[in-house]
């Protein structure tokens, strides 16, 4: 039985420890007795950028995900299915963007690969591979859990081998509360872009089994990864 901080893949979970990744910014000033907005993000502003040369491109497209996800306030499932719609508990910056921003740093950290879309290349400078993101759930839940659903294709370009792969990630939470799922998400979400960075190095060293950790592609049953963390007393 994994303890509160199991390691999984190698890597030591950070738990409530990763509050950072959920960070408190200070709230739009408001007159009289207005609620105070919050505003959180997926990435720790604290997290060290390595620095160097790339060594691969790779065109990440904008994140698609439904409309119903990709909204400004947080949304935490309450019982019986109800949608609980934080009006001042906010993304600060467009979700898929956050998402996006995600895997960008999981390909630099892993690959030193750089997205063609945000990297100042020179104009004759093309990208090696094309990566497509698809999240179809991203939601916390009363019984704190944090959960990922994506599907993604990394193509080599140009027209060379594709994969698709699909996972489902989740992570406890600390609390059910604005604070505690954005945590969580934060760290599903960080998951998931390891899984997208390790299935770009699969297709580059030529593995036949691309989709990391035995995750399948879009035919057949969704894999689950778990990530326990912490909690908070």
């Amino acid at each position: 039985m994994m303890g509160p901080c199991a390691v999984r893949g190698g890597r030591a979970c950070r738990g409530g420890r990763l509050a950072v990744a959920a960070v408190l910014l200070a709230g739009l000033g408001g007159c009289g007795t207005s609620v105070p907005v919050r505003y959180y993000t997926l990435t720790p502003p604290s997290a060290p950028v390595a620095s160097g040369a790339a060594r691969m491109l790779v065109e990440v497209l904008p994140v698609a995900m439904p409309e119903r996800l990709n909204r400004p306030e947080l949304v935490l499932n309450g019982p019986e299915g109800r949608l609980e719609v934080r009006q001042s508990d906010r993304w600060v910056a467009p979700l898929a963007d956050e998402i996006a921003q995600v895997v960008d740093e999981a390909l630099w950290r892993k690959l030193a690969a750089a997205d063609s879309y945000r990297a100042p290349t020179a104009s004759s400078t093309l990208p090696q591979y094309r990566l497509s993101l698809h999240v179809e759930r991203f939601d916390a839940d009363p019984d704190l859990a944090a959960t990922v659903d994506a599907s993604w294709t990394i193509r080599r370009l140009p027209q060379g081998l594709s994969a698709t792969c699909r996972a489902r990630v989740k992570a406890a939470l600390a609390s059910f509360s604005p604070q505690g799922a954005a945590g969580g998400l934060a760290l599903a979400s960080a998951d998931l872009a390891g899984l997208i960075a390790d299935s770009l190095a699969h297709l580059d060293g030529g593995w036949t089994q691309v989709c990391p950790g035995g995750v399948v592609t879009l035919s057949g049953d969704i894999p689950t990864l778990s990530r326990p963390t912490e909690k908070q007393s």
